[in-house]
């Protein structure tokens, strides 16, 4: 079997094995993070480190409210929001698939309920 050589830069390389907070940061993978327990296969990309335990590190406290705010419409901003018509025939398809799947688990319903009348010996005047 023949290996492929990684055609990325350095810095990309770098950054391969990071989270979000330390991309974001511009950390870059040292000794430090190695020496916690990532095992390193010689040729391949560094494993990426165990995720922090949530409240452990990053902001203290909930931070401003009105910064939340800004980043949540900032975000939004960024959003590929679909057209009016798309809108429409997803929801057409939404709609049709789920009226096709209920149609088709009363099918069932009805094929296991006759079923077992059928085998219970119940008459057609019985109501439950």
């Amino acid at each position: 079997m023949t290996q492929t050589k990684n055609t990325q830069s350095d810095s990309d390389g770098a950054r391969a094995g990071l989270n979000r907070d330390q991309a974001r940061r511009g950390s870059t993978l040292g000794a430090s993070n190695r020496a916690r327990g990532a095992a390193v296969v010689s040729g391949t990309a560094p494993a990426r480190p165990a995720m922090p335990l949530a409240g452990a590190g990053g902001r203290r406290g909930r931070g401003n409210p009105l910064d939340f705010i800004r980043d949540v419409r900032s975000e939004l901003r960024k959003v590929a929001w679909p057209s009016q018509r798309e809108t429409i025939n997803l929801t057409a398809v939404v709609i049709a698939f789920s009226v096709a799947v209920g149609l088709f688990l009363g099918g069932i319903d009805y094929v296991f309920q006759e079923l077992f009348r059928l085998l219970l010996g119940i008459g057609q005047g019985g109501g439950l």
